[in-house]
């Protein structure tokens, strides 16, 4: 069977980024011939240094032939440029990215209703908070909205029950809930290491969205614990958002405080090991996979009480802690810390249930259940 996995770019190396892979992996696992279409060539080094081993494609195509930088979301919808042309040839088409693209998908796993980013509690406050960016967003906003109403396809996934109630919203569709895969094994081997200090740990892309501003002036109130933000970098908005927490973290004082920047999967994990608390401060966060490698190394996490972090990986507060404002975040921290072997305990066993492999195996089994003919859950 010849398979296309469509996702516009693999370079950013985020969540989305390694369900495709992972999603790649599992149908060669099953002997599919594998196609990827994308819109830039793909960076594996730089993803191999960063995951680690990873299974490729048979081939990738790409539309275009070098990284562009500009209108990023308006390139997603290039690809389909590419899959018009070749829809014929693949017996299975799975669109990873999760927009909507004027090409019909067998299968589409939805992250989150892009049109819908700005109507609630905004994921990307970029699009909500600048004139210039809301102008920028109300295009692709609208196309969205168009094509979600036109296209149809046999399977619809999403990553958490936080996004599922979204799509139900705002699509009036059902989709259906597969956790994004974790590589738990790799913070695992960590988990058992009993020589940690009273460290906290902050984890992903140097973005705006991801809010580290608010572990910075948690970290104001707790000057004998140590606070450590490792996030990927690479454009324009993340060197200025990694300059604007540097300017922050002078002006506070903070002598606790260490912004690293692209870090190796080995840093990673040896900072983890000697670390108790994971915090992460995004809101709204569709699924949040860094929470959940960070319970797998034995932090305990602490959450805003919304998105998937709160409703899906902790069970609002079954496997880990949460706050909605600065104050209530310090009492948290200061709690787990005095009860950290009873509460890692309960996060490790709860970051099982989102591994990698579970995410493979339930993969196969919607694999094996599409519809040959076109029944569509819209």
């Amino acid at each position: 069977m010849k398979v296309c996995v469509v996702h516009n770019t693999l370079n950013s190396v985020g969540g989305g980024e390694r369900v495709c892979l992972t999603v790649i992996e599992a149908l060669k696992s099953l002997g599919y011939e594998v196609t990827l279409i994308t819109t830039e060539p793909t960076d594996w080094t730089r993803i191999e240094r960063s995951i680690g081993r990873i299974v490729r494609p048979d081939r990738e195509i790409s539309l275009l032939p070098s990284r562009v930088r500009a209108f990023g979301i308006y390139m997603r919808l290039l690809t389909s440029l590419k899959l018009a042309r070749s829809r014929g040839n693949y017996d299975l088409v799975i669109n990873t990215h999760g927009d909507v693209l004027p090409v019909t998908s067998d299968i589409l796993y939805m992250h989150y209703p892009t049109f819908a980013l700005i109507k609630e509690m905004p994921v990307n406050n970029k699009y909500s908070k600048s004139l210039f960016w809301r102008l920028y967003f109300a295009p692709y906003e609208k196309i969205q909205s168009r094509l979600v109403k036109r296209m149809k396809w046999k399977i619809l996934l999403t990553n958490s029950e936080f996004s599922k109630k979204a799509i139900r919203k705002y699509i009036g569709a059902e989709a259906i809930i597969l956790y994004p895969p974790v590589n738990v094994n790799d913070f695992l081997k960590v988990s058992e290491n009993k020589n940690r200090e009273d460290k906290v740990v902050l984890c992903g892309r140097y973005t705006p969205e991801k809010n580290y501003e608010f572990a910075l002036q948690v970290a104001s109130q707790l000057p004998s614990v140590k606070f450590t933000i490792i996030g990927a970098s690479s454009g324009k908005v993340s060197s200025a958002y990694y300059v604007k927490l540097q300017r922050m973290k002078k002006n506070l004082e903070l002598k606790n405080v260490e912004l690293l920047r692209d870090v190796t999967r080995g840093e990673q994990t040896k900072i983890y090991s000697k670390s108790k608390i994971f915090m992460h401060c995004m809101r709204g966060e569709h699924f949040g996979m860094a929470v959940v490698e960070g319970m797998a190394a034995g932090l305990v996490p602490i959450v805003h009480k919304s998105g998937g972090p709160w409703l899906d990986i902790i069970n609002q507060g079954k496997y880990g802690l949460g706050y909605w404002d600065v104050d209530e975040a310090v009492k948290v921290v200061k709690y787990t810390l005095d009860n950290y072997e009873y509460l890692r305990e309960k996060a490790i066993r709860r970051a099982l249930v989102f591994s990698k492999e579970s995410f493979a195996e339930k993969f196969k089994e919607i694999i094996n259940s599409v519809p040959s003919e076109g029944a569509a859950c819209l």
